[in-house]
Order: structure tokens, then C-alpha cells, then sequence
């Protein structure tokens, strides 16, 4: 009997430590997020490059404030950076936003992806996903088109610039 108990507190213990499951909301009853939950992205937190042919582009993602997830995107011809971008992903009102004007809301997020709606009609989702320790996928869609960019780990730009 002793045996069985022990099973069925481990068992519990087991199930009682896994992920809660994320609840999927919609851009306009987006679901309620601690600020804590931004840590979720910490598997962004980096240096990537686009696998798209010719150069593509860089971006360097960063914490810059418990609330606040900084995205510089720059293009990069091996030498020098032009078309420097800021993007910025934010907790507000207990919702997390994209973008200056919070154009795109988080309507899902769990520890391995992010999925971000617009909050005006016609534009399209993001949907960032985790594929390992140094790959991540980005999608991008509307209705009638879907952009797919897969984002490997790079070193710091200033590593770069050294080469």
C-alpha cells in the first residue's frame, strides 16, 4: 500500500510541475499576461540571421526592462550595417504588444513560441517558434500569402565587424 502511495505523490508531483497549457485568445480578447510571462522569449534573447538567399538580415533581440523585449534588425554586407530597424515587443494592461503603436497582440505564448495577431484588418499574424538552441522559425501570414523565414544563431555584430 505504501509503494502505490508513493507512486500515485510522484505521479502528482510529476504532472503538477509541467507547463500550464497555453490559452489561445484572439486579437480582439487577447489573453491576460503576467509581466513575468514575457521571460517565456528568453530562448530569442541573441543574435540571428535570416536564411533568405543573398544577405538577408540580421537581428540582435534584448531585454531592455522586465517589460520590454528590444529587436534591432540591420542589414549586414560584411563589412559595414545600413537599414537599422527598432522593434519592440512590450507588457501593458496585462497584455504583450509588437510594434510602436501595439499594431500586433500576443493571443498565444508558451515557453517554446510566440503567436501575434494584428489588431487592424488586413494585416498579417507573426508566429515566432523555437526549433532548437540555435534555429528559429518566423511566419508571417495573410489569407492569400505565407511567409516562412527560418533565423540561425550568429555572433554579436561586433564579432563580425572584426572579420
Amino acid at each position: 500500500m505504501t509503494k502505490y502511495l508513493c507512486l500515485i505523490f510522484a505521479l502528482l508531483a510529476l504532472f503538477s510541475c509541467q507547463e500550464t497549457p497555453a490559452v489561445r485568445g484572439t486579437a480582439s480578447a487577447p489573453p491576460e499576461y503576467k509581466k513575468s510571462d514575457l521571460k517565456k522569449l528568453d530562448w530569442i534573447v541573441g543574435n540571428w540571421k535570416t536564411d533568405l538567399a543573398a544577405t538577408g538580415y540580421y537581428q540582435t533581440y534584448y531585454f531592455s526592462n522586465d517589460s520590454t523585449l528590444e529587436v534591432v534588425s540591420y542589414a549586414f554586407n560584411g563589412k559595414d550595417t545600413s537599414s537599422t530597424t527598432l522593434s519592440t515587443l512590450y507588457w501593458k494592461n496585462n497584455h504583450l504588444y509588437l510594434g510602436p503603436n501595439g499594431e500586433w497582440v500576443a493571443v498565444l505564448l508558451d515557453n517554446k513560441s510566440i503567436q501575434m495577431d494584428p489588431v487592424r484588418m488586413g494585416w498579417h499574424t507573426i508566429n515566432w517558434t523555437k526549433n532548437g538552441p540555435d534555429e528559429w522559425t518566423s511566419v508571417q501570414q495573410k489569407p492569400e500569402i505565407t511567409r516562412t523565414i527560418k533565423m540561425k544563431r550568429q555572433p554579436a555584430l561586433s564579432e563580425l565587424l572584426k572579420r
